[in-house]
């Protein structure tokens, strides 16, 4: 076989095709430089099976073997991988922010600045225990004082209030990327065939596992049919091929009617997967909400009921002006009952404070262990206190100073929590009865009138009277001490919150740049394809006008 001029025709047109189809995906590049997740695209080309001649074989042009993007799986995996930390950090760099606000000394209100100003008033007071000028300066500064604790109180609820919200709308978020993954995983399926590659949907589909991996932890799985799967860090499906399995949140009333997070199964039902959320802005939300935020209100509750149980327990000594004595200066705390949800007993539990002076204002954990029994776990400090019998029916003494009563029959593993600081600082406020007569205020330890009571009250604020969590006769820090330790606690957590994001921020920022520098679009680079397959299609079209001018001798020769 010999060479002929049709056979250079088709081969000029061969390459002009495929340099045109080049051009447009350049072109295409061009567009998209700025388009999110997008990866730059390539043609490409391979030789048109030759033919035999007699001096051996002769190519016939070129063919366009597909359109790939540039991609690199094992970077894209990196990302993902990083993407939850990133969440993560993200968040608690952002709610320990408003902490930060919250509890600066320098903005507004500050509480250290109370308690010098409540006890100077106490001072003044015990110098003119019958003035009554005095006593309403002690009201008023008491009242400042307790506003200032409901005010970071309510403030740190509505914080968690806030946080259990956003948890709502990252689940609805999550659920629609998820939706979205799965469908284009059918179009991806349904798209390729042969050598097509859905090049877009493929970019698209990537954009949002990204976005998916800062709001929860999952580890992408490629499937032999160009979808891709995906589980939580725990195994449980979130995305298998083109089913999308459902997250939802319903109340939990062992804690406080904060939401956990559930996953549809499908027909296995619906799984509690708050516990083992391992990354993303979810778990961020999830422990700032249940371990840091409810720490610092804890510790808050605990001044604010550690100072209110003192203060009384002094108050009380004392006389007032009106000659009457055992008056509380401060609301009275209360206790509290927390049943759990899953209990299947008929235990009911009432818990009154008999001794407020004696009442431990810990926080308390009771397993029942038989219907005439229970294990007694302090939570405030951790340590088992024991096993203990009772009288359904019968009051009996708990920590001192709570009258318990138990009625009914509990079954084995039943569990109560009681505590008397609970919301205390959100409750905080002055007693009814020295509102209503500044006159009961008890300044003096006898009914002469003398200011002893008043000094003894103001010896509060030196006084040593929290150990670590817990108020104790043998503590080791005053109010102020106390106060300020967990605002420390909560900068430098704030500090290690910001130093993870920025570092994690960099981590994330350099990987991008790696992709960016292999998958993105330059458009220097464009530009010299451009020019390249530009000259490529000159040629090719010169090829065609060169085979006309052939075609034009050959005629006239005949």
């Amino acid at each position: 076989m010999t060479s002929n001029i049709f056979s250079i025709l088709n081969t000029a047109k061969l390459g002009l095709l495929a340099q045109q189809l080049a051009m447009e995906v350049t072109g295409n590049n061009v567009a998209n430089v700025e388009t999110a997740g997008y990866s730059r695209q390539q043609v490409q080309l391979t030789p048109n099976i030759p033919r035999t001649t007699a001096v051996g074989q002769l190519g016939t042009g070129v063919l366009v073997a597909g359109i790939e993007r540039v991609h690199d799986q094992f970077l894209f995996e990196q990302i993902v991988g990083e993407g939850n930390r990133t969440g993560e950090f993200r968040v608690r760099q952002d709610i320990f922010a408003q902490l930060d606000i919250l509890f600066n000394e320098n903005l507004g209100r500050s509480l250290n600045g109370e308690f010098s100003a409540f006890f100077a008033s106490l001072q003044d007071l015990s110098s003119n225990p019958g003035g009554l000028a005095e006593r309403a300066d002690l009201l008023a500064q008491a009242q400042s004082l307790s506003s200032v604790f409901n005010h970071l109180g309510n403030e740190l609820f509505h914080i968690q209030r806030s946080i259990d919200f956003a948890l709502v709308d990252e689940v609805s978020e999550i659920n629609a990327l998820a939706t979205e993954i799965a469908k284009l995983n059918e179009e991806i399926h349904g798209s390729e065939t042969g050598v097509l590659v859905a090049n877009e949907q493929r970019d698209r589909r990537d954009l949002l596992i990204k976005q998916l991996s800062e709001k929860i932890d999952i580890t992408p799985l490629d499937e032999m049919n160009g979808q891709v799967s995906i589980t939580l860090g725990d195994g449980t499906p979130l995305v298998l091929r083109s089913t999308a399995y459902e997250l939802s949140t319903a109340l939990n009333g062992d804690n406080q009617s904060f939401r956990d997070v559930f996953v549809d199964r499908g027909a296995a039902g619906l799984k509690n997967i708050t516990a083992t959320i391992q990354g993303g802005e979810v778990r961020g939300y999830l422990d700032m909400r249940d371990t840091e935020l409810s720490s610092v209100i804890d510790r808050l509750d605990l001044l604010a009921a550690g100072l209110t149980r003192e203060f009384n327990r002094v108050h009380q000594q004392g006389f007032g002006l009106d000659g009457g004595t055992g008056v509380d200066f401060f609301a009275p705390l209360t206790a509290k009952v927390f049943t759990a949800t899953q209990n299947t007993g008929s235990a009911s539990v009432a818990v009154q404070v008999a001794s407020p002076a004696d009442a431990s204002i810990d926080r308390f954990r009771l397993t029942f262990t038989g219907p005439g029994a229970f294990d007694l776990v302090n939570e405030t400090t951790g340590a088992a206190l024991g096993n203990f019998a009772f009288t359904s029916g019968t009051p009996f003494n708990l920590a001192g100073g709570l009258a318990v009563t138990i009625t009914g029959t509990p079954d084995p593993g039943d569990e109560v929590e009681i505590s008397t600081a609970f919301g205390a600082a959100r409750a905080m406020a002055v007693d009814g009865a020295v509102l209503s007569d500044i006159k009961k205020i008890a300044a003096g330890l006898t009914q002469a009138g003398d200011g002893d009571n008043a000094i003894a009250l103001a010896d509060l604020q030196n006084a040593f009277l929290f150990d670590s969590d817990t108020l104790s006769p043998t503590g080791t820090s005053t109010l102020d001490e106390f106060y300020s330790t967990m605002v420390s606690q909560v900068g430098v957590k704030s500090f290690s919150a910001q130093a993870g994001f920025n570092q994690q921020e960099g981590v994330l920022l350099q990987l991008n740049n790696r992709r960016d520098s292999i998958s993105g679009v330059s458009i220097d680079e464009e530009m010299i394809q451009m020019i390249k397959f530009q000259q490529a299609f000159n040629a090719s079209a010169r090829m065609i006008g060169v085979v006309e001018e052939m075609f034009d001798t050959l005629i006239a020769q005949l």
